[in-house]
């Protein structure tokens, strides 16, 4: 029974686009509909064309959190939305994540019945701002909360620690000219190329990724025409990096490569690394819950997990899905991970909810 209705509710929520560039006000909508149902008290807050929703149900309960925005659909996928096959459910967010988010639906509704005080927030701007996390932390119920879950997909892992992100542009400067001759002209292509080699060390894939800095040139833009000389051009890189850091110091790190001039650095985002410490109760109780085969475990990857930091000492991440899915082409999530899910939520609340 519970695998029918997250298949139905999953299908629901994969099929609404909510993208960045949708309107999220259909995917709001059917999500507060659901909750209202529940006889759950609705708070809206962030950015109100990507709002983030926080229902609570009684007083001090565990935070179950997800978002439902995805990244764009891509292409030359062999699956339809919503498409399900050999106990799969595929499409854009099945596993990142509405597959979570689905499953908190469904825990809700045990959780009323049982009356189990417990909150849920749902965002809808993850993959872009995380306004909607930030905003709804001011919320007493995740200050008062005696844990805050995400629901992002960690295949029943518990994630304590994720790293921290700085993504920042890096631009030179040069003099148009015509190809022909090149000698009038300085090209921003080529010093920028320079610039770039000389951190080639901070490049190189680490053996322990999870826990070292990573750095990736992700994005190039520059010149205009293939016979003229360019003078600009932009370097957008991601750069992940464990707690014994931060943004001051990954800058410093680049600019003992790459000297003090010559170039341009603007920064685009930033996150904080977030660690929750294991021997929390509440951490183990979660192991407990999970099972044996869970591991207490970090990712290098940034959840709204550390939108939270400032509210909350106690989060975590566990959900169901692979996480190496995400983001790809066919994402799929097993609709059988879904309802363990909801079995999860419902008696983890339970049991944090006496103590």
């Amino acid at each position: 029974m519970k695998n029918d209705r997250a298949k139905e509710i999953l299908t629901d929520l994969v099929l609404i686009k909510s993208t960045s560039e949708d309107d999220s006000r259909q995917i709001v909508e059917y999500v507060s509909s659901k909750l209202s149902k529940l006889g759950l008290e609705l708070r809206y807050y962030g950015d109100k064309g990507h709002p983030a929703i926080v229902a609570q149900f009684g007083q001090n309960g565990v935070v179950l959190s997800g978002h439902l925005d995805t990244v764009p659909h891509g292409t030359n996928w062999k699956f339809e939305d919503g498409e399900f096959a050999n106990g799969k459910l595929y499409g854009r967010g099945s596993c990142d994540m509405k597959g979570g988010c689905t499953a908190m639906l469904l825990a809700a509704e045990d959780l009323v019945a049982a009356n189990v005080p417990f909150s849920l927030c749902f965002t809808t701007d993850e993959e872009t701002t995380m306004i909607g996390a930030e905003a709804a932390a001011k919320d007493l119920a995740l200050k008062k909360a005696p844990a805050v879950v995400v629901a992002e997909p960690t295949a029943f892992d518990i994630v304590v620690k994720e790293k921290g992100l700085l993504h920042f542009s890096l631009s030179t400067k040069g003099v148009s000219a015509h190809a022909s001759m090149p000698e009038l002209g300085d090209n921003a292509i080529v010093k920028l190329v320079r610039i770039l080699g000389k951190t080639e060390d901070l490049q190189r894939i680490p053996k322990n990724p999870i826990n070292e800095l990573t750095m990736c040139v992700d994005m190039i833009h520059g010149g205009t025409r293939i016979n003229v000389i360019p003078d600009s051009c932009t370097a957008e890189i991601d750069i992940r990096y464990p707690p014994n850091l931060n943004t001051e110091k990954v800058l410093t790190l680049i600019r003992d490569r790459v000297g003090n001039s010559g170039y341009e650095i603007k920064i685009l985002h930033e996150l904080d690394p977030v660690e929750t410490d294991t021997r929390l109760p509440a951490v183990q109780t979660l192991k407990d819950v999970v099972g044996p085969a869970a591991r207490i475990t970090a990712v290098p990857y940034a959840t709204e997990m550390v939108m939270f930091k400032n509210s909350n000492k106690v989060l975590m991440v566990c959900g169901p899905g692979d996480p190496r899915v995400c983001h790809c082409n066919d994402e799929w999530v097993d609709v059988e991970q879904i309802a363990k899910a909801v079995e999860i939520y419902i008696e983890y609340c339970s049991r944090m909810a006496t103590g």
